[in-house]
């Protein structure tokens, strides 16, 4: 994805340099282009084999370009982010009394449903699990206080 951003923006560069006629001007975006590219590729050796941070962000970077998303009629996904290897939601609640939020039973089925979405075995859920090899937090928040929280691992769904 990053290498199709890096061909669309030396295009683009290429086409306006072609338009114009100042070699100064060719030059300065020439030289960007290239220590553009020369940082990149340095950052890029330097990388851990095992460093799975760069694609974490390119995937929570993914999903908020789709944010604020509509769950259902009482819950939105506003955020999300990386917390060292787990993938973390955060989610607003309304129209839910606190009090029923706060209940084990209402707890324990969201736990539940978590547990039957991120167990899933399909492909797209095992390439997840490998990114995030400690496994995914759900925040739900109401009025912009945490009420409830849970983490789930891969090791849970054995």
């Amino acid at each position: 994805m990053s290498s199709c951003r890096l061909i669309i923006f030396t295009l683009s560069i290429c086409l306006l340099a072609a338009c114009d006629n100042s070699t100064k001007a060719k030059a300065a975006t020439q030289k960007a282009t290239d220590d553009t590219s020369s940082e990149r590729i340095e950052n890029f050796q330097k990388q851990n084999v095992n460093d799975l941070s760069a694609m974490q962000t390119m995937i929570a970077d993914g999903v908020k370009k789709k944010l604020p998303q509509l769950i259902d009629k009482a819950t939105l996904l506003t955020e999300v982010s990386t917390q060292g290897n787990a993938f973390v939601y955060h989610f607003e609640v309304k129209g839910i009394p606190v009090s029923v939020l706060n209940s084990q039973y209402w707890q324990e089925n969201i736990e539940k449903n978590i547990k039957s979405q991120y167990c899933k075995n399909d492909e797209k859920m095992k390439i997840f699990k490998e990114f995030f090899p400690d496994g995914s937090i759900y925040n739900y928040y109401f009025e912009n206080t945490l009420i409830y929280s849970n983490r789930v691992t891969p090791a849970q769904c054995h």
